[in-house]
């Protein structure tokens, strides 16, 4: 199995945290995204961890690669791929620069402003079905692609922001933007997608679109996996900042946040 990891946001909304670096080298009491998301990812049997870049790529490899070197572990190895048009592209183009390598085992897709238990890899993985979305049901909170289950928890739809509606919340759950691929879904379904989407409506979107149409065709492609009362958090501001240091701050955290020192722990 793979990781791929999308960094190649800007982050323009968390202001002076990210004007000399891209959103997933934010600390989070005092612990950066990325080496948060790169341990928790060691601790898995991958043969291979992809991250691409965008926004103060260079400055992102550049550390990775002298914090890990050119392995995560003794067995995986670290890659990179640069999307150059990250100002004028979204996820999608992200993807579609690693579509070749998509193709080639199961993946974990991940997107790199998360902080998020670590419960959530080992159950994703060890979960049996092929294609899984670690999904949350909704709080008021949540903003971004929604998805409706069946009765059995396959992802029935997908809903996008212009077609979110309150009357219907009680059956919303919110994409936590974690997801695992089998390599036959991936060669034969998305990828294909990809290429015509992408084609014809262009790479300013979401690749959740691509998932969108797949659900429609065929209801029983993907399931969606509840992480019930484990914790996470989407990181795009300030606000999301502190409140997701409150949310995964231990007593060592809180001390030094407020009196600058771990005293006597």
């Amino acid at each position: 199995m793979q990781a791929k990891i999308l960094a190649a946001g800007m982050g323009r909304r968390l202001g002076e945290l990210t004007k000399e670096n891209t959103k997933c080298m934010v600390p989070v009491n005092g612990v950066r995204l990325i080496d948060r998301l790169l341990g928790q990812l060691s601790a898995l049997s991958l043969n291979r961890v992809i991250i691409v870049v965008g926004y103060k790529g260079k400055e992102l490899q550049e550390y990775v690669t002298s914090q890990y070197g050119q392995q995560l572990t003794a067995n995986c190895q670290l890659l990179f791929a640069e999307n150059p048009i990250y100002d004028k592209t979204n996820n999608i183009y992200s993807l579609s620069i690693v579509k070749d390598q998509l193709q080639q085992d199961d993946t974990l897709l991940i997107e790199s402003d998360l902080i998020f238990s670590d419960r959530f890899f080992p159950m994703i993985v060890e979960n049996p079905y092929p294609n899984l979305a670690l999904v949350a049901k909704y709080e008021s909170w949540m903003d971004g692609t929604m998805v409706r289950l069946d009765e059995d928890q396959h992802i029935v739809n997908f809903i996008s922001k212009d077609a979110f509606d309150y009357d219907d919340v009680d059956s919303y759950y919110k994409t936590v933007n974690i997801y695992k691929f089998s390599k036959d879904f991936l060669q034969h379904q998305y990828v294909p997608f990809l290429d015509a989407y992408t084609k014809a409506v262009g790479n300013n979107e979401y690749y959740e679109n691509v998932l969108r149409i797949i659900s429609m065709l065929n209801s029983h492609n993907m399931k969606a996996l509840p992480v019930g009362n484990e914790k996470w958090y989407e990181i795009d501001d300030k606000q999301d900042l502190d409140i997701a240091e409150a949310l995964f701050a231990d007593d060592k955290d809180v001390i030094r946040k407020y009196y600058g020192r771990y005293g006597g722990f």
